[in-house]
């Protein structure tokens, strides 16, 4: 076996695991959105409502201009597209970042030159194992969606859209990596250009004459190509090329620097930083603060446009039987319409908070894999306090994101003037919370059990749990496969009451879980990335 392949297989294998959790989630999402289409547009009345819908200026903030909303395909690239996108682009930065700064952070980058091979030479390997894993995950997509029917060119051209996008980010990370001496700052700078890149979007997507914005965008990149009807090459082209250019800079880059070296490098005689640095869990909040911020932003400007949506959306209830059997199915109250709908709206923000605690317990398992947690036991500090610090910091920072979704939901409800209360946001956003403390046990277990499997094992129970909930009472699937998710014992709050009785529960049994992981993880050698 040559060098270069000894490389390659390398970096294969550190990220292996992640994008066959990742497969399976987004073949999974992508089934399930087809299988919702068909049974809540069964037919060409409920079709075109939905058209004339998906045109509200709100919705295509978030959702993006429809296209072709008609057609099954059409529908799950504009419904679940954004969110694909999203969680594609996302990890496909994570990874990068890892891989391309990470490896040097931690010294392994030196093992690998000590091969006959360039460290220029070892970032295109780097840079290719990604992208060959996007690609896989583009093929997943297409295949899916090719064999429900909704036709080979579309779903190619979504395919490898999905997959473009992933590899743009990557290249942003790629770039950023030479550029930053620190993983951490890879990672912010990076997903800092994703949130800037999803705002160009809402704003490029909410009126018409600024649609050219799009071009300024990879997320617009993505709503151009119209990948069901009339695809839009040139966009599929630029989706293609980006990443080409992005990733042929970073390796130019890497030229002009050493290894464990930046190109823009910090400054030696700078004040010391010595605030949260008394114990672990100051220095855990120290080192989350940065992200946290980016979280609470995020879904807070998802929240405050879903509470812009009530209106819209309960004129569409209204004129929709179709639509209200499938809300009712889940638990939708027609007597409360708006209550009902924030309440589904708040079950979607607790499993994107749940997602944040699953991520903040791998950046745990992160300073462990980084060697960074070694130094940490060397001093007085037991591996309980140090677990429990970050523990602390998980729980408080996901009660601090409910909350400022709550009030960006209420505030969003008010600029469109619906009769929504910033106590029904509360009890909505609040309402999801054992469900998020179930994800955090089911992160620490993995952590303890399985430390690699920490985030990609605990964010696919958390999605697919979400999914069984939304799709399974509409498909009529059995009670026994309902009762598995722990969504489908959470009321719709605040049309319905709170059920203490299954919160209580939950709880507990996320409280089982933390403990358990906790003694496996006090017991177990520590271990590398």
């Amino acid at each position: 076996m040559s060098a270069a392949s000894a490389v390659a297989r390398l970096n294969a294998r550190l990220i292996r695991r992640g994008v066959l959790w990742l497969a399976l989630v987004i073949g999974f999402f992508v089934f399930v959105e087809a299988l919702t289409y068909e049974n809540t547009y069964p037919d060409d009345a409920a079709r075109a409502k939905l058209v004339a819908m998906s045109d509200e200026p709100a919705l295509r903030m978030l959702q993006g201009v429809p296209h072709a909303v008609d057609t099954v395909g059409g529908f799950v690239a504009w419904d679940a597209g954004w969110m694909l996108s999203a969680i594609i682009g996302i990890w496909a930065m994570l990874v990068t970042g890892r891989l391309l700064r990470g490896e040097e952070e931690s010294g392994r980058a030196e093992l690998m030159q000590v091969a006959p091979v360039r460290a220029s030479r070892i970032v295109v390997l780097q840079v290719a194992v990604v992208a060959a894993a996007l690609a896989v995950l583009g093929v997943v997509t297409a295949v899916i969606l090719t064999a429900l029917g909704t036709g080979v060119t579309g779903s190619v051209v979504f395919g490898a859209g999905l997959a473009g996008f992933g590899a743009t980010c990557a290249g942003i990370a790629a770039i950023a990596a030479q550029l930053l001496p620190v993983r951490r700052r890879v990672s912010a700078v990076a997903t800092a250009a994703f949130g800037v890149f999803f705002v160009l979007r809402m704003a490029a997507n909410s009126a018409d004459a600024r649609g050219g914005l799009r071009w300024a965008t990879p997320f617009g990149w993505l709503d151009e190509l119209h990948a069901y009807r009339d695809p839009n090459w040139p966009a599929l082209l630029v989706l293609l090329l980006a990443p080409v250019i992005l990733f042929g800079t970073a390796v130019r880059l890497r030229r002009l620097r050493d290894t464990g070296g930046a190109l823009i490098a910090g400054t030696d005689h700078a004040r010391a930083r010595l605030r949260y640095l008394g114990g672990p869990t100051g220095f855990a909040w120290r080192t989350t603060r940065g992200l946290l911020l980016g979280w609470l932003l995020g879904v807070a400007a998802y929240a405050y446009v879903t509470g812009a949506l009530v209106a819209t959306v309960l004129d569409l209830i209204r004129d929709d039987p179709n639509y209200q059997k499938t809300l009712e199915a889940i638990g939708w109250d027609e007597a409360d319409a708006a209550g009902g709908f924030i309440g589904l709206m708040g079950i979607l923000i607790g499993l994107l908070i749940a997602l944040f605690t699953c991520w903040r317990i791998g950046a745990a398992q992160n300073e462990e894999g980084t060697g960074r947690l070694d130094h940490v036991l060397a001093r007085p500090v037991t591996r309980s306090r140090w677990l429990s610090g970050h523990l602390l910091i998980t729980a408080a920072a996901a009660v601090l994101i409910a909350t400022s979704a709550a009030v960006a939901m209420w505030a969003g409800a008010a600029s469109s003037g619906a009769d929504v209360s910033l106590a029904d946001t509360l009890a909505a956003n609040l309402n999801p919370l054992p469900v998020v403390a179930l994800a955090c046990g089911v992160a620490v277990l993995l952590y303890g059990a399985f430390p690699r499997l920490t985030v990609p094992g605990s964010a696919a129970v958390a999605v697919t749990a979400y999914l069984i909930e939304m799709v399974g009472p509409g498909l009529n699937w059995p009670d026994a496969i309902l009762s598995i998710s722990p969504f489908h014992h959470l009321a719709s709050v605040p049309a319905a009451p709170y059920r203490p009785v299954a919160a209580a529960v939950m709880t507990a049994v996320a409280l089982a879980f933390i403990l358990v992981g906790h003694a496996l993880f006090t017991r177990r050698d520590l271990t590398g990335d």
